[in-house]
């Protein structure tokens, strides 16, 4: 594969993801969020790989309002998404950031708001993005646990 390729699920390398990852992952973001001292009043959870994420995040936090920021097949349903105030602290939460496109739907979509964004990991440092858990240094496709598809074993 060429150093330039694009990274996706057909032509990349795979590396799985386990729960126990998953685990300390969450925990060390969760640290780092806890320690920014900032509060926040609900959590936007990106669809689907931020529905997880978000939830044992909320856990962590003691956070209990988780709002879902509906994409599929890679575009933002804007309409489907409670109404944002402006008096409110979101946390935006994902479980990887890669190519940025989803993250550009959402900031574009909040950008009027008070959010932070927070990832479980990325394919690269990026200055726009302070809340972190891991960042990869290769270029394989990353397997979530909650992405296994279980009716194949059947």
């Amino acid at each position: 594969m060429e150093n330039n390729a694009i990274i996706n699920e057909e032509n990349s390398p795979h590396e799985y993801c386990t729960w126990d990852e998953i685990d300390k992952l969450t925990v060390d973001l969760s640290k780092k969020i806890f320690n920014s001292n900032v509060k926040y009043d609900c959590i936007l959870a990106i669809t689907n790989g931020g529905i997880v994420p978000a939830r044992l995040i909320a856990k962590e936090l003691d956070i209990h309002n988780i709002q879902f920021v509906p994409i599929r097949n890679k575009k933002l349903y804007r309409e489907e998404l409670v109404p944002l105030q402006k008096d409110k602290k979101y946390l935006i939460v994902d479980d990887i950031y890669d190519t940025g496109n989803t993250f550009l739907k959402v900031f574009n979509m909040v950008k009027e708001f008070n959010y932070d964004f927070a990832f479980l990991m990325t394919r690269y440092q990026n200055n726009n993005v302070k809340l972190v858990s891991k960042i990869l240094n290769h270029r394989k496709w990353i397997v979530f646990p909650w992405e296994k598809k279980f009716l194949n074993d059947i």
